[in-house]
Order: C-alpha cells, then structure tokens, then sequence
C-alpha cells in the first residue's frame, strides 16, 4: 500500500520553535539567488521575534508533522494586507503545497479581504505560481526593476551627456524641504490615483494615504532618507512634481517615486528630475565616499513612458517580476 502524506498549514506558534528554523535558515540562504532579495532577510529569532510582536505573521506547512514551507505576511508597513513570501523547500509538488498555505492565508483574512487590498510581488521563482494564484481571484502587473550601475561608464556618460532643455519660466527645480510636504502630498494622490501602483497599494487612491507614504519615505521606514539628493519641481514657488532618493543599504540607493502632476506632464519633466538626481548621487556618492555601487527603481513594464524616462537616463532593466493583487471591490 502507497504511503499517503498528511499535509496540514497552521500559524506559527512558540512549540515549533526548534523544528522550523531548518526551512526559515533555507528561505534566508536562498533569498537572494531564488528571490532577488536586495536585503539579507531577518536572522531566525529576529523573525520569530517579530511574529511573537504581531509585526509578520507566519504559517507553516507540514508534511508528516514536518515543516517544509511556510508563507508570511503582514498588515503594518500599509493599508494592505502584504503577503512577502511564500517558501517550500525543495521543487516537488511545488504549486500544490504554495496553494496549501495560500487557501489557509485566504482563510485566516477572509474577513480584513473584504475591506483590504492583498498585494504580493512574486519575486524570483515565485513567478511560476502566477496560473494557480489567478484561479483565487489574484491579478497580476509585470513590474521591471531598473537600476543604474555606478560603475558603468557608459551609464553615467550617459546621463550626462543627456539633453536637458532650459526650464520654462516660472519652474525651477530644487532639493527636498519639510515644508514642501503638504503639497507634495497631494502631487503623489493626483500622479498615482488612476494608475497601475494604486491597484496594489491603495494608499494612492486618498490624500490621507499619500500623506501616509510621504511620510514613511521621508521618516527612514523604506531606507534612509536622502533630503539632499531628492529634488522638487516648483511651479511659481510650489511643488508640483517630485524625484525621491534613500539608501537601501550601504551600496543601493533607491528611487521610490517620482511623480508629476498631470497638467505638468508631456514636457520631460520626470526625465530632467531624474537626472538631477542622478548628478547629485553621483557627486555625492564620490565625494563622501559612499561606496554605492546602484541606484534602482520599479516601475510598470507596460508604463512605456516611465520605463523610457529611466532608459534614457542611463538605467537598465536588470529583471522583472509579477505584481500580483487581490482586491474584493475589484471582482
């Protein structure tokens, strides 16, 4: 007679301690070559310390009342309900056993589903799962992540040999200042209400949720804040386009946002923004010896105007991934 396997999904609890560190560590050793994780993920008692703090959640898959995989998830950073990873060890019956805790995570937030949008970026090998998550409901935006190597020439000779025409009368651009926050606030609701991002991040839909964002960017919540580096665009002295920059770590920096408001569009605006930026990064990364080796951004694949607005100024796609969202109002 076959040996059946007996499969059950339960919330992470204290008595699982020792026996699912083994699948945690494998996640946390593959994370960057499975998943392109930039950042090495939590060590295992800061994870668990943070599940305990009701900061992640977490279930475990079993098999035979061993663990083998495990999904985690959290409601803090945003108004969504982030779902981060979903890990199994090893290829076999790989989907089967990702639908298994997806079904126990649906379960779980049945209720929070109704009022909240679940994003999920399906990092890496995560991609393969993109056919079995759309029979829940899920949705999906091919998102490329650009990046601009700081160690290439031709990048930076790139960008500074870019054409930048001279600003109009009455704009000007310059770096970032708190009292610029109320209206750039409402720039990023109005650059981002009706687009793609908003689909999975529901923040953009309300100024109340811009303000949100603006003020994790510039509080060090997504990486350390770069006042300096961030340019505005002013229009008659107020902001009506933005260009932000943090540091991820000691050799990433980011650009999380740029935005524009949509009057003010059409005339390459996000481009030259970008470029001062870039220029300013440079100059800076070198003459405080940062030791940065990229700059790196996400945008829609199919936004073709942004994706050029990065090309343009020297990035290049290094790979992209399926945004995937669940959002009840939409169905």
């Amino acid at each position: 007679m076959a040996n059946i396997t007996i499969y059950k999904v339960e919330p992470y609890n204290s008595k699982y301690y020792r026996i699912f560190s083994g699948v945690y560590n494998d996640f946390k050793n593959n994370a960057a070559t499975d998943y392109n994780f930039e950042l090495s993920p939590l060590e295992y008692d800061k994870f668990i310390k943070s599940v305990e703090k009701g900061l992640l959640n977490c279930l475990i898959l079993f098999e035979d009342n061993i663990p083998t995989g495990f999904l985690a998830y959290t409601t803090v950073i945003s108004e969504s309900l982030e779902l981060n990873i979903i890990h199994c060890i090893g290829t076999e019956n790989l989907n089967a056993k990702r639908k298994l805790l997806l079904e126990k995570f649906i379960e779980q937030n049945k209720l929070l589903m109704r009022s909240k949008v679940v994003t999920y970026p399906m990092l890496g090998k995560q991609s393969s799962f993109v056919a079995d998550i759309a029979r829940f409901g899920f949705k999906t935006v091919n998102t490329s992540v650009m990046v601009f190597n700081l160690s290439d020439i031709s990048a930076i000779n790139k960008t500074k040999e870019m054409y930048v025409p001279e600003l109009e009368k009455e704009y000007s651009i310059t770096n970032w200042q708190t009292i610029y926050s109320k209206d750039v606030a409402e720039v990023i609701h109005q650059a981002f209400k009706d687009s793609s991002d908003a689909l999975f991040d529901s923040r953009f839909k309300s100024l109340n949720g811009a303000k949100d964002i603006l003020e994790k960017i510039t509080n060090n919540v997504y990486g350390q804040f770069l006042p300096g580096i961030t340019k505005v665009l002013l229009y008659k002295k107020r902001p009506i386009g933005v260009c932000f920059a943090n540091l991820t770590n000691e050799e990433i920096a980011n650009v999380p946002i740029v935005a524009i408001l949509k009057k003010h569009r059409h005339k390459g605006f996000g481009k030259i923004l970008l470029k001062h930026l870039v220029d300013s990064l440079l100059t800076s990364s070198i003459s405080g010896g940062w030791g940065l080796k990229e700059l790196n951004a996400s945008c829609d694949s199919d936004n073709i105007a942004a994706v050029n607005m990065y090309t343009t100024n020297g990035f290049t796609e290094s790979y992209s991934y399926p945004q995937a969202y669940h959002s009840a109002l939409l169905q």
